[in-house]
């Protein structure tokens, strides 16, 4: 790879490292200047939970964004992404555990979970993510063959689970998930329009 290209690289991915890692220490400032809301904890949950949407988002529109740009230089950045997306995820799920359960009630944090629709499936969510992470390791990918593409493919159905999870913890309802469910349907549009183009070429 040329040098100049190395630095492109390595100064997109930087970029894209300082992205989601600003959202934390925001949320720091937050917390320390006692600046959130009336429940602080709720207030922490959403946050988190938000900033691991929004990654999802991200991820899924770089195949678009790349093209339309023709910087494919993005492609990189979707494993960082990803392992920052279930970073955040964790938070949240680790949020609502230690703030609102406890960590000497699991019985009724899984009590919780089976009984509340939206918090189901947003356990269905998490162990996706769960599962695209531990396997974006180089020797986990190399272990797993044909599985790791298989495994990758649950990235459009992780989204949908995690914006229904979003939407249905909403006491209001806001524009907020409609405008990502259609970033994410022109994405998903735009891919399955890719595929096509690509079988229909000699």
């Amino acid at each position: 790879m040329p040098q100049d290209n190395k630095f492109i690289v390595g100064l997109t991915k930087g970029s894209f490292h300082l992205i989601a890692l600003l959202p934390l220490v925001w949320l720091i400032f937050l917390v320390e200047t006692q600046r959130l809301g009336a429940d602080p904890a709720k207030d922490i949950q959403h946050f988190t939970g938000i900033a691991a949407l929004r990654l999802l988002v991200i991820i899924v529109l770089i195949p678009l964004v790349a093209k339309l740009l023709r910087f494919t230089v993005l492609f990189q950045t979707r494993k960082l992404l990803g392992v920052w997306c279930f970073f955040w995820a964790a938070l949240h799920l680790s949020s609502y555990l230690l703030l609102e359960i406890g960590v000497n009630n699991l019985a009724l944090f899984f009590e919780e979970i089976f009984s509340r629709l939206y918090l189901a499936i947003g356990a269905i969510a998490w162990l996706c993510l769960l599962l695209m992470a531990v396997s974006s390791f180089n020797r986990i990918r190399l272990y797993l063959g044909v599985w790791w593409n298989r495994i990758h493919m649950l990235l459009y159905p992780t989204l949908i689970l995690a914006l229904c999870h979003y939407t249905l913890s909403l006491k209001t309802l806001t524009p907020e998930p409609f405008i990502y469910l259609a970033v994410v349907g022109s994405a998903f549009a735009y891919r399955m329009r890719s595929q096509q183009t690509q079988r229909i070429k000699p």
